[in-house]
């Protein structure tokens, strides 16, 4: 039996493969603080919080597989690196398939009517006017009788169901390879939900993927085959939804009789226990590439810092001799016409000093979070 299953899961094709993925994100409070971020040589004392680290996972055509977790466990990240909204900051993504993904409200334009937003969204999608035209009257006629009142009214006086229902309907309109939906249905009423669910098994039938995040138990259950708990940016386990579900419903109650006090702790110390290095040391027969930053989320080289400072100081040039009136050759002749020598090493100084400051503050701050 255990042979007629393994080889079943081989024939069946390949539809996303995740590998040792995090997430970093960088915990900004004011514009302030994301103003320092653009600057390589400026203080950077910003702390990061990672929402994933290093989830893995296979998930095959026709598998309908539900993502369970508490409220801030990664599992809208997940989904939104999967559907290649958000990059990774490390690990691996194959995704073969286009994909769709519905939560409650997304890209839907508040100043737009419910129809014009149909319109929008289809036209985004790849729809021609004459396909739109043919589809309209079944994907308002879906989205349920409180939609079909307010279809020409601005999609900002709906409610949050109001919307959820119209984005849905207009997603599963469409033909994608792999449906993904977070929390789109939790909003619904019962007759919506239902609904949903037949549309969603009509695509299951056809072969294609379903991932699925609702914090309804039931919801998961009636959906979905498989399961993947995700707790703190980690999967704790993954399998058949018979065997998942009921473990993470006992620990979900011993969770709930935790003290605010003790939840928030929890999450603090699970935000900060994490490194890449740490990661690279629990799996060392992988490549080193899948615990390597991507280019993207890499802090500044010296390279690039150097770079940096070599516009700075010609575009300082350019201004000062613009300010002067000298003309370009003339200044690029005589540059001390632009600018005194004493000044030039003011701004050299200047530059260094930002620098060596940057790098200080950020040394401080990786002791104070070792600590």
């Amino acid at each position: 039996m255990a042979t007629e299953g393994a080889t079943t899961t081989l024939e069946k094709k390949l539809k996303i493969r995740a590998r040792f993925l995090t997430k970093e994100y960088d915990m900004m409070k004011t514009k302030s603080d994301m103003l320092k971020t653009l600057i390589p040589f400026g203080n950077t004392n910003i702390k990061q919080f990672w929402a994933l680290k290093g989830v893995s996972f296979d998930v095959y055509e026709g598998d309908s597989v539900g993502i369970v977790g508490l409220n801030g466990g990664g599992k809208s990240t997940l989904l939104n690196i999967v559907s290649q909204i958000i990059p990774p900051t490390s690990g691996e993504l194959e995704v073969n398939g286009n994909t769709n993904i519905i939560s409650v409200g997304a890209g839907l334009n508040g100043n737009l009517t419910g129809r014009e937003n149909i319109v929008m969204k289809c036209e985004m999608l790849g729809m021609s006017n004459a396909d739109i035209d043919a589809k309209m009257e079944d994907i308002i006629n879906f989205s349920g009788d409180q939609v079909i009142k307010k279809i020409d009214q601005p999609v900002k006086t709906y409610s949050s169901g109001m919307k959820s229902r119209l984005g849905f309907s207009v997603l599963v309109h469409q033909d994608p390879d792999i449906l993904i939906i977070d929390e789109a249905l939790s909003v619904g009423d019962a007759p919506f939900f239902q609904k949903g669910v037949a549309r969603m098994k009509a695509f299951k039938e056809q072969g294609k993927t379903i991932l699925f995040v609702s914090h309804s138990i039931s919801q998961v259950k009636e959906l979905c085959d498989k399961v993947i708990w995700i707790d703190h940016g980690r999967v704790v386990m993954e399998g058949d939804a018979d065997d998942v579900l009921p473990k993470f419903e006992e620990f979900q109650l011993t969770y709930n009789k935790k003290s605010k006090a003790e939840r928030a702790k929890i999450t603090h110390e699970s935000g900060r226990d994490f490194s890449l290095d740490e990661l690279r040391e629990e799996n060392p027969g992988e490549p080193e590439e899948l615990f390597q930053k991507k280019l993207y989320d890499q802090p500044f080289t010296w390279f690039t810092k150097a770079v940096l400072s070599l516009l700075t100081i010609i575009l300082a040039f350019t201004i000062g001799a613009d300010l002067k009136a000298v003309p370009l050759r003339t200044a690029i002749l005589h540059p001390f016409s632009v600018f005194a020598f004493h000044w030039f090493i003011l701004l050299v100084v200047i530059l260094v000093f930002l620098m060596t400051f940057g790098i200080v503050t950020r040394k401080r701050k990786e002791r104070h979070v070792l600590d």
